[in-house]
């Protein structure tokens, strides 16, 4: 079996008051899933990720699985997410478990957290990720409150050999920003997305860390907005021509930063081969 699924940006991050809102982009991942006489994984968190659903359904089969991803990894564009989904989504879907797209995405919430991947289930990723396009979501109560599409717009994302697990700040205490959220959350309920998305970047980036030179280069050729994903460190840059999103990623200079060329979408998981 083949399961295609998209990451994606961060709008509201969270870790503040477990409220979340999350962007589908198109950035693939495959994984393939095959029933074997013996496991064979490439990491723990898909061996987590497995035994956790095994033992939930008391599942006995071994599994081979294989990840082929443009998703960049521990960057803020939901590859955890996207990875965790996929599995959970796979193994139901070959054993022929009934179940409902909500109880999917809180098991596979749960599986989130138990695979250290995240911290609140991540709850509003994963529906990102399930569903494509704007996600909105309450991640105490692993529910989803709202979901639309979005216009596809072109972006520029760019990523560094730094990386961010969101596990690493467990003990962190981020409730001393909550009044500065509450306007993210304003921004976002009237329908500001990509001015709530780049004020969340900004406040993590207080927090973690913030490249103003490569904003500045984004703003300053041709990108509407620019801001970090959430905690980061990827960056993403908004273009509403395909011309001016082109014309900025074939003049970046900046060696230590790489680029990928995509655009927001509104797809959701699709198995594409069942292994039939």
């Amino acid at each position: 079996m083949i399961i295609k699924v998209n990451g994606g940006l961060s709008i509201l991050t969270a870790f503040i008051n477990g409220h979340g809102s999350a962007i589908s982009i198109d950035l693939p991942m495959y994984t393939y899933i095959d029933r074997s006489d013996k496991d064979c994984f490439d990491n723990n968190e898909i061996t987590d990720t497995v035994n956790f659903i095994r033992k939930k359904y008391n599942i006995n089969d071994r599994y081979n699985i294989k990840i082929k991803s443009k998703i960049p990894a521990a960057m803020g564009l939901k590859s955890s997410s996207a990875m965790t989904l996929s599995i959970i989504y796979g193994i139901i879907s070959m054993n022929n478990i009934n179940i409902n797209e909500k109880d999917l995405l809180k098991i596979a919430a749960k599986a989130s957290i138990y695979n250290r991947t995240s911290i609140t289930g991540a709850i509003d990723d994963i529906a990102s990720c399930y569903y494509g396009g704007l996600c909105i979501t309450d991640n105490n109560k692993n529910k989803l409150l709202t979901r639309s599409k979005i216009k596809d717009n072109y972006l520029l994302i760019a990523y560094n050999n730094d990386i961010r697990k969101t596990y690493d700040y467990k003990n962190y205490d981020f409730t001393i920003y909550k009044k500065f959220y509450k306007n993210i959350e304003r921004l976002l309920n009237d329908n500001f997305i990509y001015e709530a998305m780049v004020l969340n970047g900004y406040l993590f980036g207080t927090i973690f860390g913030y490249n103003n030179d490569l904003i500045n280069y984004f703003l300053k050729n041709g990108s509407i907005y620019a801001g970090q994903s959430g905690k980061g460190p990827a960056f993403f840059s908004v273009y509403s021509s395909l011309k001016d999103r082109d014309i900025a990623y074939n003049n970046f200079r900046m060696d230590n930063y790489k680029l990928i060329k995509s655009r927001f979408n509104n797809d959701g998981i699709n198995i594409i081969d069942n292994g039939n």
